[in-house]
């Protein structure tokens, strides 16, 4: 496996776990796949790049993925490891978690992560295209997603402009990681109070 792929996913596992003061046994860097064995578990059309899970007698076996055409992207890499970082979460405090949950966190997390980092911090909510290998309910879960996340996200940039704001920034980031998936929808309609 690409050894500086394994450092990046590692880092951005760190990079969240710290955000949301996450404890999890986890060394997401170790559930990396190879593209083309994750293809051969997969469908015939899905995402390029994503989070492989196969359900067994004996629970989820789970493998991030990422195509070679992604390897340079940061919103891909931080997208599929939060969305491992997230179920493999939610499985440690015993609470379900669906894929509209997992869409909502990891665009949020593309966002956090953009920020810390100095990048474009909206800039992965305008200029791109929905995948042509979604079915319309998937489809729909994605914009979903997407509208809320966006909402949310624009409620942050107009409360917290600035670097002096970072404790109150950061404390309600942990709020909403922990809040329930309706209260996380609402969340992107209105700024929380």
């Amino acid at each position: 496996m690409n050894g500086a792929l394994a450092q990046e996913v590692a880092a951005v596992q760190r990079r969240l776990t710290d955000v949301y003061r996450l404890e999890l046994d986890l060394r997401a860097e170790h559930f990396l796949l190879e593209p083309g064995r994750a293809r051969e578990l997969l469908p015939a059309l899905g995402p390029r790049t994503g989070l492989l899970v196969i359900q067994g007698e004996d629970g989820a076996h789970l493998g991030l993925y990422v195509d070679p055409r992604d390897r340079h992207d940061p919103d891909a890499i931080v997208e599929e490891t939060s969305h491992l970082v997230c179920l493999a979460w939610h499985a440690a405090q015993e609470r379900p978690v669906s894929a509209l949950q997992l869409e909502l966190q990891s665009e949020i997390d593309r966002y956090v992560v953009a920020r810390l980092e100095g990048r474009a911090r909206l800039g992965h909510f305008h200029g791109f295209a929905w995948g042509g290998w979604m079915d319309r309910p998937t489809r729909r879960r994605y914009e979903t997603a997407h509208r809320a996340a966006h909402g949310y996200c624009l409620s942050l940039e107009r409360r917290y402009p600035g670097r002096s704001d970072a404790p109150a920034f950061l404390a309600e980031l942990r709020r909403y990681y922990r809040a329930s998936p309706e209260r996380k929808l609402r969340a992107g309609e209105r700024p929380p109070r």
